[in-house]
């Protein structure tokens, strides 16, 4: 019988501590990026490594590290003065990616250089 009583007590105490606020998520959201770096452009030079319809990858110049960006409808590809098309771009050439960070601290390709501006840099 005292077990009984105290399997009574018990299960609404254990049902009310799993009770779920319906006004909102328990998880916070995710960190974004500072206001204060919303527009900076970073600029990365290496070897074209991978170029799909999401990514674009390339290996550092200098640390020779794997650098992943994001690849969006906005991203111009450029071949000296003139804009050319991703598929035209030969994998293992040298590049210089300008990149903007996405509010989820992920980078985002704004232009990605092949040509004679990489010549200059690169001097």
């Amino acid at each position: 019988m005292l077990r009984w009583a105290l399997l009574l007590l018990l299960v609404p105490a254990v049902l009310f501590g799993q009770y779920r606020d319906r006004r909102g998520g328990s998880i916070p959201p995710p960190p974004s990026a500072t206001p204060a770096f919303k527009d900076v452009v970073a600029t990365f030079a290496g070897v074209l490594k991978n170029v799909s319809k999401k990514e674009i990858t390339i290996d550092l110049d200098e640390s020779h590290e794997l650098m992943t960006f994001r690849r969006t409808k906005e991203t111009k590809f450029t071949d000296g003065e003139n804009e050319v098309k991703a598929t035209s771009l030969d994998l293992e050439s040298h590049v210089i990616v300008d990149a903007k960070q996405d509010p989820d601290s992920k980078l985002r390709a704004v232009v990605v250089k092949v040509g004679q501006e990489v010549k200059k840099a690169a001097k």
